[in-house]
């Protein structure tokens, strides 16, 4: 008896060094990347608008490495409350930019309008770039006052090699020939052509909307 008390005893003393030598359970999986973000904020009644996350599932960036660059398509527009019918819209101010990817240098290049170019060295950093909120001059100037509001759309596209050199001369402040006139109207419905067959590919494109708070100009 004493012989199988003492070989219970063992047993109970080995029984927590068997759970403890089991493996660890699995990591959890790491949480999805955020989704991407267009925000309107207003201090002193201009708006300031921003994109995050852009570039955070990869897939424009694999599209930049494939030779298709990026269009981002901003436009602002200022909408007047009335209490009755609809709300009135005033105007709208857009702008673009472009994002590519440049193999010889092995960096990504941004193209602002205005013709100002910056190279980033890595994709995070070209991201960090796109979430630079962009101040916009875009006031109510009824003499009148009311409440307003802002709404930001974003609208991001891939371009092939033709799309780019034209909004690059264009975000220079160069027309392209086709738009003044002197161009071939053959190679622009070549043009428009490729611009149809890249649509079909099922490239991704993105949409993106975002509305500021309200605010009341002229104490009405």
């Amino acid at each position: 008896m004493r012989l199988l008390w003492w070989a219970a005893l063992g047993l109970a003393t080995l029984t927590p060094q068997v759970g403890m030598a089991q493996s660890p359970p699995p990591p959890p999986p790491p949480p999805p990347p955020p989704s991407p973000t267009l925000t309107v904020t207003v201090q002193n009644s201009t708006p300031r608008v921003r994109s995050t996350g852009l570039l955070t599932d990869g897939k424009f960036v694999g599209l930049m490495r494939s030779g298709f660059p990026l269009r981002l398509h901003y436009r602002l527009e200022l909408w007047r409350v009335r209490s009755s019918w609809f709300d009135q819209f005033v105007r709208e101010v857009s702008w673009d930019a472009v994002a590519r990817n440049d193999p010889l240098a092995d960096d990504f290049v941004l193209i602002r309008q205005g013709g100002a170019v910056s190279r980033y060295a890595t994709p995070d950093e070209l991201s960090a770039a796109l979430d630079i909120p962009y101040t916009v001059t875009l006031h109510p100037t009824s003499p009148s006052g009311g409440r307003y509001y802002f709404v930001a759309r974003l609208e991001v596209t891939t371009l092939n090699d033709t799309d780019l050199q034209e909004l690059s001369r264009w975000l220079s402040g160069d027309v392209g020939p086709v738009v003044s006139g002197e161009g071939n109207f053959g190679e622009a419905l070549a043009r428009g052509a490729q611009r149809v067959l890249v649509r079909l590919a099922g490239l991704p494109r993105q949409r993106l909307e975002a509305r500021s708070p309200t605010i009341r100009i002229g104490g009405q």
